[in-house]
């Protein structure tokens, strides 16, 4: 029974990392580079108009400066939870920074614009 739940969680696990679409994969990888780098200008322009008119530039860049300062350099991320409807795509990761880890989430257009953007430091229990 265990080596049942055992390939299970292995299977349901490998399907969810090909789920993902390839603009997904794109965004993820393009935010933890430009995110290392300090580079939020680029992060910006990644965003709808809806998005960047939300809130000002400078609100996004205290935003991922403070993360950036809080939990460090964006060292790998984990594919938990991918989801697509009504031409919008939804991927939650698990972020593993040098002082912890944290929920990303982000959700693109099909214009592959990200919409919305969410990092909550994870609970420890």
């Amino acid at each position: 029974m265990k080596k049942v739940l055992l390939l299970w969680f292995l299977l349901v696990g490998f399907n969810m990392a090909f789920a993902q679409n390839q603009m997904q994969k794109n965004a993820i990888e393009n935010f933890t580079i430009q995110y290392n780098n300090n580079d939020f200008d680029k992060i910006y322009e990644s965003f709808s108009p809806k998005m960047q008119s939300a809130y000002s530039k400078k609100y996004y860049f205290s935003f991922f400066a403070t993360v950036k300062k809080s939990r460090g350099s964006l060292l790998s991320v984990q594919l938990v939870d991918y989801s697509e409807k009504a031409q919008k795509s939804r991927a939650q990761y698990t972020g593993h920074f040098e002082y912890g880890s944290a929920i990303i989430r982000i959700t693109m257009n099909a214009q592959n614009q990200i919409i919305g953007i969410y990092i909550k430091k994870e609970n420890l229990l």
